[in-house]
């Protein structure tokens, strides 16, 4: 019996023309893409025919820059393709940004830390990667290094030079465990912030910190004289200077003791006091200086020399006004937290020479702490340009140049 199904005729059961046909969904397709190409071209072509740089920008400009408007080629030369870099020679024509040291093998570009187009913050403060391209495995002109040689994060940042010193010497005596343990005080009576808007040393007079990012130095008029006046004796009300050296405070208790025996005769002989004006006087000024050496100058200073009280000499103090010489610190940020959750030693502290800054282990618990880390950019407390070797820059253009209303005749290249 033949057979009813062949290969024949299944193979002309099959639509021969089937790759050659036009179905409604692919045609569509089609015909919506090669639309959108055809507007897409025609709105770049209208922008390029009004010279409008709009559709190519990366984003829009922080407010620092925000006078150029849409004038592109200022910074990116007139014949910007997409993604050219601003080269560091256009930069200069507005802003002069002194080297990090002068002993530097490189020098990175402009754009490799300030970005722009990615908001304020990108803009002002570089990234990680910028610094440890250099602090990775640092190298000098030189040859020699001050500071640690390999930094590549803060995780591995070395313990503070003033911490790890572990001794101040700073010319004065002084009992912290006194004041805040016996006597009750409390930091913010002697330490305050310094207003740095009344001149006050800053970590960068070209960064915006707060009145509050220095800690000033209590002096003995604004904080000591409260609690210890530098009284001479019981008949004198004037109190005796500060600020002089031993012979000033002599000649000032010989002039109040000489005044004050003048007016008062009657007091001579008395107390087992001579009965002369003039021994009277020298009586009185022996025990003055015996008073103030033990119990008042000698107390908080060094003094040398000797061995009358006329021939000592106060050793100046060295109280330093900032301790992170090379970086930045703003205590407004840290205001929140309690003085001695950071600063722990000064309670325990009895001498003046104790370090009482806190060490980096005590940053860490905040900065770098993984997701509930306070941020540990480079940038944070450390600068790159040099500010005291800025120089002025005479501008180079006028406003219808930089807002495009003029053509670009003498931009920079």
């Amino acid at each position: 019996m033949a057979r009813i199904r062949t290969t024949k005729t299944l193979g002309q059961r099959v639509n021969r023309t089937y790759l050659r046909s036009v179905f409604p969904i692919p045609q569509w397709r089609r015909i919506l893409t090669l639309a959108s190409l055809a507007i897409a071209l025609g709105w770049l072509g209208f922008y390029a025919i009004a010279r409008n740089q709009t559709p190519y920008t990366a984003g829009s400009l922080t407010p620092s820059h925000a006078f150029l408007g849409k004038k592109c080629s200022v910074c990116h030369g007139e014949i910007a393709g997409i993604g050219k870099k601003v080269t560091d020679q256009r930069c200069a024509a507005c802003h002069d940004g002194p080297v990090h040291q002068a002993s530097q093998k490189f020098s990175p570009a402009c754009v490799s830390c300030h970005l722009e187009h990615k908001g304020t913050m990108q803009l002002a403060g570089g990234n990680d990667s910028g610094c440890v391209q250099c602090h990775g495995n640092l190298e000098t002109k030189s040859g020699k290094l001050t500071v640690a040689a390999r930094v590549v994060s803060f995780a591995q940042h070395p313990e503070f030079a003033q911490v790890k010193a572990g001794e101040d010497s700073g010319g004065l005596k002084f009992n912290h465990q006194k004041h805040l343990g016996d006597l009750g005080q409390k930091c913010g009576d002697c330490h305050a912030p310094a207003d740095v808007s009344k001149g006050a040393a800053r970590p960068d007079p070209h960064s915006h910190v707060s009145s509050r990012a220095l800690m000033s130095n209590p002096t003995f008029d604004a904080v000591c004289k409260t609690c210890h006046a530098l009284t001479i004796d019981d008949k004198i009300t004037e109190a005796a200077p500060h600020h002089v050296q031993p012979a000033e405070v002599h000649a000032f208790a010989r002039v109040q003791f000489s005044k004050y025996i003048a007016e008062h005769p009657q007091d001579l002989s008395q107390d087992g006091s001579p009965d002369s004006q003039s021994a009277w006087v020298d009586f009185k000024v022996a025990a003055a200086e015996k008073k103030l050496k033990e119990e008042s100058c000698g107390r908080c200073h060094d003094l040398v020399g000797g061995p009358d009280f006329e021939s000592f000499v106060v050793v100046p103090p060295q109280v330093a006004a900032r301790w992170f010489t090379k970086s930045s610190f703003d205590h407004s940020a840290h205001k929140g937290l309690m003085c001695v959750s950071c600063h722990q030693k000064a309670v325990t502290s009895t001498v003046a020479t104790d370090v009482l800054l806190p060490g980096i282990a005590t940053c860490r618990q905040c900065h770098g702490n993984g997701s509930a880390s306070a941020g540990a950019n480079c940038s944070a407390c450390h600068v790159y340009h040099d500010w005291s070797k800025e120089k002025n820059i005479d501008g180079k253009y006028v406003i219808e140049q930089v807002t495009g209303l003029i053509a670009p005749q003498g931009l920079h290249q």
